[in-house]
């Protein structure tokens, strides 16, 4: 598995350099390229969050998300949005909950008012806030029913006119929806997880996720970021009625 996973990250490493290096890297905001600096160590790591900032909706989500609160970003990963939100407004208190260690370890950049720690989001106490984020969170629990459990636990912790932002993959268009599957079931397992394969993968399609979300009492708002990237992105940006 060692040999499989140093194979597959040398080659994503020189597909992306020659990438860059040919079409330049991703246009980006002054704040998100703040957040993106704070992980500079030169290697793949560094290079990994330049692929996250090209491939997903960090820019999109920001903008969803008010200038000041508390903000806890549920399954927050290397920490990088977390991060990048609180580097863009000092008034907002930020709080990542990561069951990953080693991906915890890498979060704490020691930007002030943002905060991060082990837990199992399925478990842990949510207190009460003005914003809850699932970042392709869902569609990595182990089961439909667990992503129930944790909207209902949204639910009864965000703040009156408190927001839920869900980034998640839906099936169209197809081909990115392919793509992001092969991404999901063997390229994440084998470079984070140690995993061959992950066929543990719960998506919904469109329709299914926004009559889950009104079924515990959220008005939703749609977009599809999915335009100039490779992965079939929607944001479902959610407020209890």
């Amino acid at each position: 598995m060692k040999i499989i996973k140093q194979f597959l990250v040398i080659l994503i490493e020189i597909f992306f350099r020659v990438y860059f290096h040919i079409f330049g890297k991703p246009k980006i905001s002054k704040n998100l390229q703040k957040a993106v600096d704070l992980y500079d160590g030169g290697g793949f790591s560094s290079l990994f969050k330049l692929i996250r900032v090209w491939d997903a909706p960090y820019q999109e989500i920001e903008k969803m998300v008010p200038e000041s609160g508390g903000i806890i970003d549920l399954g927050s990963g290397d920490g990088l949005m977390a991060n990048y939100l609180g580097i863009s407004s000092k008034r907002r208190k930020v709080f990542g909950i990561e069951l990953n260690k080693s991906r915890l370890i890498e979060s704490d950049k020691g930007v002030k008012n943002v905060k991060f720690k082990v837990g199992d989001i399925l478990k842990s106490k949510i207190y009460k806030v003005d914003v809850i984020l699932l970042i392709h969170v869902f569609h990595h629990l182990s089961s439909l029913d667990d992503q129930a459990k944790i909207l209902e636990a949204c639910k009864k912790n965000l703040n009156e006119n408190g927001k839920l932002i869900v980034a998640e993959i839906i099936q169209k268009p197809f081909l990115k929806y392919l793509f992001t599957y092969v991404v999901d079931t063997l390229i994440l397992p084998i470079v984070f997880n140690n995993k061959l394969f992950d066929k543990n993968i719960y998506y919904r399609n469109d329709t299914e996720w926004k009559k889950l979300f009104k079924n515990y009492g959220f008005k939703v708002k749609t977009t599809y970021p999915h335009k100039g990237r490779p992965f079939s992105h929607v944001l479902y940006e959610c407020q209890l009625s």
